[in-house]
């Protein structure tokens, strides 16, 4: 028997008082972003909290009414837990942060920058407005990050002129992306409108976040995590076999997602 080692971006989530507030943004973030939190790995960090038990359950029970699934908790003794509750965990190291732009972003001071510039709401309630470069130079101070390439922006739509790393996120909710580059795993490609991939898509990408049903995932080779459009999604393990490791295009058609070949 073989142990084997691997490595994954987790979001860290920190519950914060009051609840009710806290989960209203975390709404906020879904209804822009439907498909932000699915399949990912999501860690409950309460260290320094002392919540009472019973207040952990209920922070438990709202997430899982939103379909967001803790897969560990940082910051409890594992004897204080109860049956059924995600494992305690500990030892994590912090990787860069990860933002899921406001709801009530300012698309018109974006396109009259000419720079990418996207207002972000972390869960503690503050409000950051940066720009593309400083956010290349040092992270925010909230639990999510956008963080982008080189953005050549021309309205609705956004060029990355580098490959997209692993654990990076490019959002942009009002219209289409497009990436001169691969996308690594653990990276993840967010759009109102559709994708395209100018090289190997490794990691997730979902368009059409904003309701689009047209919008569309085009990459020179299918070798995605995770593809989702409009909210319905498909994991690697279920990608139409003629199309994986290869150029593909992805649509929307009566409520399940088509693969086809681009020849």
């Amino acid at each position: 028997m073989k142990f084997k080692g691997k490595s994954f971006i987790a979001i860290v989530l920190t519950p914060e008082t009051p609840a009710d507030a806290w989960f209203a943004e975390l709404d906020r973030i879904i209804s822009r972003s439907p498909g932000f939190f699915i399949d990912r790995p999501i860690i409950l960090d309460v260290r320094g909290k002392k919540i009472p038990i019973e207040d952990l359950e209920t922070i438990l029970a709202g997430l899982g009414e939103r379909s967001i699934r803790v897969m560990g908790i940082d910051g409890i003794a594992g004897t204080r837990l109860k049956p059924g509750m995600p494992p305690s965990f500990a030892g994590g190291r912090l990787a860069t942060d990860i933002e899921v732009p406001d709801p009530e972003g300012s698309a018109a001071s974006e396109e009259s920058d000419g720079v990418d510039k996207t207002e972000t709401k972390t869960l503690s309630g503050s409000k950051k407005s940066r720009t593309e470069a400083s956010d290349r130079k040092k992270p925010a101070n909230g639990i999510f990050q956008k963080v982008a390439t080189s953005v050549a922006a021309d309205g609705q739509s956004v060029v990355i002129t580098e490959p997209v790393r692993s654990g990076q996120s490019v959002v942009h909710p009002t219209g289409d992306v497009t990436v001169v580059g691969s996308v690594a795993s653990g990276a993840e490609v967010i759009a109102g409108g559709s994708i395209h991939i100018y090289g190997a898509l490794r990691g997730r990408a979902l368009a059409g976040v904003s309701g689009n049903e047209g919008a569309r995932i085009f990459c020179s080779k299918l070798e995605a995590e995770l593809v989702s459009i409009n909210g319905l999604y498909t994991i690697a393990d279920d990608f139409a076999d003629h199309v994986v490791n290869k150029p593909a295009q992805i649509r929307f058609d009566e409520e399940r997602l088509i693969f086809e070949s681009l020849n």
